[in-house]
């Protein structure tokens, strides 16, 4: 019985680093996605291509099954795409007002 039990837990956790992984990837994925959506590739062109990269890299450690780096460097992809998606509203946010007062009598 207890080695019916340990077998399970093994495996259980041996199950979370894809999961995890996985799940790092996809928030990564969308945040990049929305950066580039909003200009970021122009407004902010290193941490818009470095959140490209590290989720590059990320996606090639999870197909060797280093899950914990994968995790980590899709982490760090994640941090950056937010930053970058972030400038890239604060440039269209400072475009927007230089526009309206240009049109200002």
């Amino acid at each position: 019985m207890r080695l019916v039990l340990a077998s399970l837990a093994v495996a259980t956790l041996a199950a979370c680093g894809p999961i995890q992984s996985t799940a790092a990837l996809i928030d990564a994925d969308v945040e990049l996605e929305a950066a580039r959506a909003a200009g970021a590739a122009q407004t902010s062109p290193y941490e818009f291509t470095g959140a490209e990269a590290y989720l590059h890299k990320a996606r090639e450690l999870t197909g060797r099954s280093e899950y914990e780096r994968a995790t980590k460097l899709a982490g760090r992809s994640l941090e950056l795409a937010r930053q970058a998606r972030k400038n890239a509203s604060a440039a269209s946010n400072r475009d927007a007002a230089a526009s309206s007062k240009e049109v200002a009598p």
